[in-house]
């Protein structure tokens, strides 16, 4: 059994790492011709530690970010107007983190090709859709190349070559006006 994974951002990194320690086979086709640390900070919930600390990532985690102690908003004057303990300090049997999202991804990447060696992630390999059927999954390349296997995830982010294809009436995304 064979998993194709669309997409070599966080999630599909992580999924192949899971995969590769668990013993399935499986290939990451990414867009971008090279994966570069790109983003902004993000918080790794303690759900999600705790699934990088399964991988064997505690070290590394501790090396790239920060554990959260604690959330809060304040005054102008630096009083606080509100706070929240996180991570280990609100209860939770593992930390949260706060971390550069490009960092999280190349440590999640040199991981996975350290582990699973370097074939496991094909670069420049822009995923266009896909067919199944009974037997098997089909991942469609840009270039007309076409990979065949048992299963595909998307996890190929915002503008979803597999998402627009299996939900076309959703349209692309459209601002919201905010960020949270």
């Amino acid at each position: 059994m064979t998993i194709l994974i669309a997409g070599g951002g966080i999630a599909g990194l992580t999924l192949g790492l899971t995969l590769h320690q668990i013993g399935v086979p499986f290939r990451i086709f990414e867009a971008s011709r090279e994966i570069r640390p790109l983003g902004v900070g993000i918080n790794l919930q303690p759900n999600a530690v705790r699934e990088l600390f399964d991988l064997g990532l505690e070290a590394q985690l501790d090396a790239i970010g920060v554990k959260t102690r604690q959330y809060g908003f304040y005054s102008r004057l630096g009083r606080p107007i509100w706070e929240e303990p996180r991570g280990t300090w609100a209860g939770y049997a593992w930390p949260q983190y706060s971390v550069h999202r490009g960092r999280l991804q190349m440590l999640l990447l040199e991981e996975l090709l350290g582990r699973a060696g370097r074939d496991c992630v094909v670069t420049g390999a822009r995923v266009t859709g896909f067919e199944s059927a009974a037997d098997r999954a089909v991942l469609h390349l840009g270039g007309g190349e076409a990979v065949a296997g048992e299963l595909i995830v998307a996890a190929d982010g915002i503008h979803s070559a597999i998402r627009a294809q299996m939900v076309p009436e959703e349209g692309p995304p459209i601002w919201g006006g905010a960020i949270l």
